[in-house]
């Protein structure tokens, strides 16, 4: 074990810390210029915005068609999103890391050519909660609800107080005309992005949207095979080996293939749809 992270985990951990942004620009084929504000945390990776990756949404989002990004992070992905649902379409951006909002809120104004982009700067839960989520640094950049991992939560041991909400209801409230038009639920909740679709089944059953999820590095067998059965027995879902954003509907999975690789996403479509 590293010395910081010796002193980190008996108590002596540093000050949180804030990072600005830089405003990076994209030349896509079809898009045109596409702007994206770069959070400086030195351990985020720059996003790249490709045309593909729009392509490939396209196959899945109309124009016009609502998105819910769950996890929406600093906007790397709710921006494909909105370019792929047009200025006619809506991208709800669920994010509880007040860290991370103010370069997310630049991103919703950069692009004024792609679908407009809601922030609620909230947990995904089925009531109203305090929650409190962990993170690796004190700038909080990775994390989550890791309480499952093990006692030291991963090494997740900066905490972070949010606040959680039931994100139909507050759709219900804040833009009922788009709760039929969400076509696509992206979730990246830590390894539980099982707890996060069961919060969303009201609108899973309702609009049928395609469900992008993330199968954590940490999430048990049991987890694994949990999550496939909810999907497959309990949605209805067909489930598919995805590969974000080159080739979303990949290899079809049984439930002994969620156990295959360490951490991947999975791409979910309505059996009447298959």
């Amino acid at each position: 074990m590293k010395a910081r992270a010796l002193l980190e985990l008996i108590g002596f951990r540093s000050p949180h810390q804030t990072y600005g942004y830089r405003i990076d620009t994209f030349e896509l084929e079809r898009e045109g210029t596409v702007r994206f504000a770069q959070w400086l945390h030195p351990k985020r990776r720059a996003i790249t915005l490709g045309q593909h990756a729009v392509d490939e949404l396209r196959r899945y989002i109309a124009p016009g068609d609502a998105v819910l990004d769950i996890g929406a992070h600093t906007g790397g992905t709710a921006v494909p999103f909105a370019l792929a649902a047009g200025p006619t379409g809506r991208v709800f951006a669920v994010e509880p890391n007040r860290y991370m909002l103010p370069i997310l809120e630049h991103n919703t104004r950069l692009n004024p050519m792609a679908a407009p982009i809601t922030i609620l700067p909230y947990a995904a839960t089925m009531e109203k909660a305090a929650l409190t989520l962990d993170y690796g640094d004190p700038g909080f950049c990775d994390g989550g609800d890791l309480s499952r991992p093990g006692k030291f939560r991963g090494g997740h041991l900066y905490r972070l107080d949010v606040e959680g909400r039931n994100i139909t209801r507050e759709l219900e409230n804040l833009a009922p005309e788009w709760l039929s038009r969400v076509k696509f639920v992206k979730t990246g909740a830590a390894g539980n992005d099982e707890t996060v679709i069961g919060t969303l089944r009201k609108l899973i059953d309702a609009a049928r949207p395609y469900l992008l999820c993330e199968i954590f590095r940490h999430s048990t067998e049991a987890q694994r095979r949990s999550f496939y059965r909810h999907l497959s027995t309990d949605l209805g879902y067909r489930i598919y080996r995805a590969d974000p954003y080159t080739e979303l509907r990949g290899k079809e999975l049984s439930a002994d293939d969620m156990m295959r690789a360490r951490h991947f996403d999975i791409f979910c479509v309505p059996a009447e749809n298959a």
